[in-house]
């Protein structure tokens, strides 16, 4: 039985057996395997099972299906392949996996021009590979001033009529 076990952080160790024909994974709770992340499509991809072979499908996704860090729109999987739907990974694997050398017209891979590097990548939580949807803006900081900044008016208004009543 083949299986796909979760890489990052939201999924970290959880494993979907993938038991029908055709497994689909997506946002969307009628699919085999729910992702509740906004960079994952409604339907995103699927893995056909023929036999022992396994096969990943993008079903169009908006945000891409990466194997091994590569854009597929379909690819042979074999044990320990890595799967990336938007910005969640998973590891595909599995004992029962015909394992075959694929050929050009198994796979077929998007090509993508590099886009020359005008920041540094921010790393993903597990294999610290680029990711490629561009660098995450992390709101923390914006966050902590802002309500740095909401306290301090609020003690300062304090102070304020705290003076007023007491020169009252």
């Amino acid at each position: 039985m083949s299986v796909l076990i979760g890489m990052s952080i939201a999924i970290k160790g959880k494993k979907h057996d993938l038991l029908q024909e055709e497994s689909f994974i997506g946002r969307n709770p009628q699919n085999h395997i729910v992702v509740d992340d906004s960079s994952v499509s409604g339907r995103h991809c699927s893995i056909l099972r023929e036999d022992r072979k396994y096969t990943l499908v993008d079903l169009g996704s908006t945000n891409g299906t990466r194997l091994n860090g590569e854009s597929v729109i379909k690819a042979r999987l074999r044990p320990k392949d890595i799967i990336q739907v938007g910005g969640i990974e998973f590891m595909f694997d599995g004992q029962d996996v015909e394992i075959q050398e694929t050929t050009a017209s198994e796979t077929t891979r998007i090509e993508v021009s590099p886009e020359p590097a005008t920041e540094s990548p921010v790393l993903s939580d597990s294999f610290h590979t680029a990711s490629p949807f561009g660098t995450r803006r992390d709101s923390r900081k914006s966050w902590a001033i802002i309500i740095s900044v909401l306290g301090f008016l609020v003690l300062l208004a304090l102070v304020y009529f705290m003076k007023n009543i007491f020169e009252s």
